[in-house]
């Protein structure tokens, strides 16, 4: 059946490819019609995800790895799933580009248009499918039940190093250049007046699209860069320009990325929590992984999503009145204007409260409004709040102390078990609160420990326990029946 999936899914792709999305094409420039490019694109991509998610769902490749550790390997299937996704992006982006030609820089070459596409991918994939090999490797060694309590416990440093390590990731996916010296040191200057040091300044390539943008990246000074397109460097004089970068350097002055990276690990923390509760405390939410999932999806997702827009959007509005503090006030208001030109509105579906970034007006009125000439009067709210997430960490470290290493000993039961090791799985066990005796994991392992070593009748007594709630060893009579078949066994 894979092999007829596999050979029937080629076959459509190859006429989409080469007849399909050709003669689609042709129409459309013989048309003259321009089609909107957002939506044309979102379309492109929707269609692409779909077609590889048909491949992973009829034709399931890791099937051929059933026996081997890769069977469930979800960085091989990512892997090989954006391998399909950027053979898929080329000819689809050559059909955009071909359909846009019109409207398009003259000097943009069909290959900008592609590489311009692939900057994302570049950025984001890289991480994941690293993350993701380290996931692997946690379920593919010891109990499945620790695996992801495990990768979670190392989350933050994985974090620390892909925020140190971003200036790299940038510098690849953008092809940065170094700024000209003249510019370098004038954004040198502009750094020292906000009292944020940086490396150096990088040009980000935009491959010719028209993105008037600005960034900075680095957790250390040594290694810290601000990013400035060269098509912001073509449209904004110098004051709009200090402005925008001024901004950047907000960021840095304020202690923002220190805060963005706290309270990625404060989430990371309170997830270790919840999810340790619900392996010891509701088991069956967790054996019945589709329960698990879906509270993931409905509760801790949409939870962090609006939590961290909603710091995001904070801490834009700080960096725009930090920007109008070390800058002028309307070089910055101009400065947006015109990003509001370029980049347009959000999408009418897409609510306020999930956006990264307020809207231009809001934040130009925010500016107008906020009369804060000392940057002192900014530093303290900023500081009061990496210090509130500091602590919440410390408090969130403290609680996950306990329900944590629980959870180790319950690992150090399954290794017990694996080995048969009855006495040591009991003696692991009986260290447990006296609920969590009973918990069905640790039940099961006893089980498994007694069949094993050979012990039937406990594993006949621990089975009735573990999956029918039937108690032989509550009743003494009993217990010390159980106890005498065990020793003339």
């Amino acid at each position: 059946m894979p092999h007829a999936a596999a050979a029937i899914w080629l076959t459509l792709s190859f006429i989409t490819l080469y007849f399909l999305l050709p003669n689609h094409t042709e129409k459309t420039v013989k048309s003259s019609r321009i089609p909107p490019f957002f939506k044309t694109y979102n379309i492109y991509c929707f269609i692409i995800v779909i077609w590889v998610g048909f491949f992973f769902v009829f034709v399931n490749p890791l099937s051929a790895l059933a026996n081997t550790c890769l069977a469930k390997s979800t960085s091989l299937t990512i892997f090989i799933a954006m391998v399909l996704y950027l053979l898929f992006i080329k000819p689809f982006m050559s059909s955009l580009y071909e359909m846009l030609k019109p409207v398009l820089p003259e000097d943009e070459t069909q290959n900008d248009f592609i590489r311009a596409r692939l900057t994302a991918p570049i950025i984001f994939f890289p991480p994941v499918i690293i993350w993701l090999i380290f996931e692997d490797l946690g379920i593919n060694e010891g109990m499945e039940l620790m695996s992801e309590i495990k990768t979670l416990t190392v989350a933050p440093l994985f974090l620390f190093a892909l925020y140190f390590l971003s200036p790299r990731l940038f510098n690849w996916a953008w092809k940065t250049q170094d700024a000209s010296p003249e510019l370098i040191e004038r954004i040198k200057e502009l750094s020292n007046k906000a009292q944020a040091k940086i490396a150096g300044v990088k040009i980000w390539n935009t491959f010719k699209e028209p993105l008037p943008n600005a960034a900075v990246a680095g957790l250390i000074s040594k290694f810290r860069f601000v990013y400035i397109t060269d098509y912001l460097l073509k449209i904004f004089n110098e004051e709009q320009l200090e402005a925008v970068v001024g901004h950047e350097l907000g960021h840095l002055r304020l202690g923002h990325v220190t805060t963005y990276l706290l309270f990625s690990i404060n989430a990371i923390l309170m997830a270790i929590i919840v999810k340790s509760i619900i392996i010891l405390y509701f088991p069956y939410f967790y054996v019945h992984s589709t329960l698990s999932y879906v509270l993931e999806t409905v509760i801790f997702v949409p939870v962090f999503a609006v939590t961290f827009t909603a710091l995001a959007r904070h801490c834009e509005r700080q960096a725009d009145i930090f920007s109008s503090i070390i800058a002028k006030k309307e070089s910055f208001i101009s400065s947006m204007y015109i990003m509001k030109a370029m980049l347009g509105s959000k999408p009418k579906w897409l609510p306020k409260w999930l956006l990264t970034h307020p809207e231009a007006e809001d934040r130009i009125e925010n500016v107008e409004k906020t009369y804060v000439s000392q940057i002192d009067s900014l530093i303290k709210p900023s500081n009061n709040l990496r210090i509130s997430f500091f602590a919440l960490a410390i408090l969130l470290l403290v609680l996950a102390v306990n329900p944590v290493s629980t959870l180790f000993k319950f690992s150090d039961i399954y290794d017990a078990s694996q080995l048969g090791d009855y006495k040591q799985v009991t003696t692991l066990s009986d260290s447990l609160p006296e609920d969590l005796q009973k918990h069905p994991f640790v039940l099961e392992q006893k089980f498994r420990a007694a069949f094993y070593d050979e012990k039937y009748v406990l594993a006949v007594v621990v089975s009735l326990k573990a999956y029918y709630g039937i108690d032989l060893e509550s009743n003494y009579y009993l217990k010390n029946q159980i106890k005498d078949l065990v020793e003339h066994q």
